[in-house]
């Protein structure tokens, strides 16, 4: 799809930030090691195809024998099911099962990887929900190793999210496929038994149907299965009329709620799982069917993306600016209001957090002082950002008034509704929406309201969700013009010089 060469050396990237943390913080068990050793054969074959092209059964054969080194000596297998009770399997068919699975599911994400930020976005969803699975069964290494890849694969996305500037290549693509798959059954395979085996299989359905699909209508037509076309899912929807965001949105959404599936059914039996999947597997073919058969499209092929009617609407709107400088308006108006009642509600607080107020106004006050007409600076959004942080953390701690209270979510709700419009009606391209955003509130906004998830204090949910609108307030508010930018820094400095002078607890 790129028009430029770009590097593939994305993947490489991400296993040395993944050795990083293993080695420097998680404590290795012998399974977690082996697994690792596993890892590197699958990086070293992925490297070299994506340096030399390598015949796909040379792939193979790297895929084989990093599956094998997990099977037989990190003793990772399919050893259960779960129907009504569960059932023992025999050791050759564990082993043949695990087999396929980790194989196709390490080819399944390998081919999903056609647009910038799937592969990665998709399997940054699986490995959170893996996380939180695998730590609610007590296995915690298999936990820090899904935060440790979901990490890196969130450090990749800033620079894999379209237009990207780095792809994971197949040294990314499989490790990843394969590191999912690992998990799972680490996690499913737990000696308790409370998660449902077929969990995986419900959480990766949308690359498991994207990779039988597309193989059974090249062996149909009497293709080779591995050869390459342009009949994945992505292709489908770019075919459809979406760009190049939408489609990777639409797959996003798509992975979140089979993340949200896959949560609320852990406990399900196999047989409820793969019937779920079974009906998500027949919907979303004949949902196909029938838009090929209509021959439907989000906009035709000569027609532009602001020729939907939502963009004609959003066009005319944003024509004259009042809706795109209200909005604004608005966000600096609510912010202000925010900042201005926890301040006013804050009586003390303790000796270290004024330290680090003194040091947010020196900076805010440096830059105000010295840089009156520049362009907000890195330190200073990042000192804006910390502010944000305190001003969450000040609104959880204190007791708020009835009225205090109802006006502080009238404002960030206000904030909100402001920064939605303005993210809609930018006409900067660095400000659009992406689907690294989507993800970034999905696992913000979601997961920690999910019961059981996370052992959040009471209001911690909520102040994520808060934290989330303010910091994206913060970009709306300095992405303005130099002369615009003068009243943000007055207005931080007489905000930061009115929380330093309360008194200390």
């Amino acid at each position: 799809m790129h028009s430029a060469p770009i590097p593939r050396i994305g993947g490489v990237a991400m296993v040395m930030g993944v050795l990083a943390a293993a080695l420097i913080v998680i404590p290795l068990e012998p399974a977690d090691r082996w697994f690792l050793v596993a890892a590197g054969i699958l990086t070293i074959f992925g490297a070299l195809d994506d340096r030399f092209d390598l015949d796909y059964r040379l792939k193979f054969l790297g895929q084989l024998i990093a599956v094998g080194v997990v099977v037989f000596a990190g003793d990772v297998q399919v050893q259960a099911l779960t129907l009504d009770d569960r059932i023992l399997l025999p050791e050759w068919v564990s082993v043949l099962l695990t087999l396929v699975f980790l194989i196709g599911i390490t080819n399944a994400i390998n081919l999903a990887d056609g647009l910038d930020g799937l592969a990665g976005g998709t399997t940054f969803l699986c490995l959170c929900a893996l996380a939180m699975l695998s730590h609610s069964v007590g296995e915690l290494s298999s936990t820090a190793l899904a935060l440790a890849f979901a990490g890196a694969v969130l450090g990749f996305l800033r620079f894999n999210t379209f237009p990207a500037s780095i792809f994971m290549g197949d040294a990314g693509s499989q490790l990843l496929g394969f590191t999912v798959g690992v998990l799972s059954i680490r996690t499913t395979q737990n000696g308790n038994g409370i998660v449902s085996a077929a969990m995986p299989i419900l959480l990766l359905a949308l690359p498991i149907l994207d990779t039988l699909s597309v193989m059974v209508q090249r062996i149909s037509e009497g293709r080779s299965p591995f050869s390459a076309d342009k009949r994945h899912i992505h292709h489908k929807l770019l075919a459809f009329g979406f760009d190049h965001h939408e489609a990777v949105m639409v797959i996003y959404v798509i992975q979140a709620a089979l993340f949200l599936l896959a949560y609320w059914m852990r406990f399900e039996s196999d047989l409820s799982i793969l019937a779920v999947v079974s009906a998500f597997f027949a919907v979303s073919i004949g949902l196909q069917q029938f838009a090929t058969f209509k021959h439907w499209r989000l906009r035709s092929p000569k027609q532009g993306k602001a020729d939907s009617p939502l963009s004609r609407l959003l066009t005319a709107l944003r024509q004259p600016e009042h809706l795109p400088r209200w909005s604004y308006f608005a966000v600096a108006l609510a912010s202000l209001a925010y900042a201005s009642l926890i301040t006013a509600e804050t009586a003390r607080f303790s000796s270290d957090v004024r330290l680090l107020l003194m040091a947010l106004l020196a900076i805010t006050a440096t830059w105000l002082i010295l840089f009156r007409g520049k362009p907000l600076s890195t330190i200073e959004k990042s000192a804006l950002y910390v502010t944000a942080a305190i001003l969450v953390y000040l609104d959880s701690v204190i007791g708020h008034a009835h009225g205090v209270s109802v006006a502080a979510w009238i404002a960030m709700c206000t904030m909100a509704v402001g920064t939605a419009l303005r993210l809609r009606l930018a006409n900067d391209r660095r400000f659009e929406l992406t689907p690294l955003d989507l993800i970034v509130l999905f696992v913000a906004l979601v997961v920690p309201n999910l019961p059981g998830s996370i052992g959040l204090p009471d209001g911690g949910a909520l102040g994520i969700a808060k934290l989330v609108v303010l910091f994206y307030a913060i970009e709306v508010l300095v992405r303005r013009t130099e002369t615009e930018v003068v009243w943000l820094r007055f207005a931080a400095t007489i905000l930061l010089a009115s929380l330093v002078i309360r008194p200390i607890i």
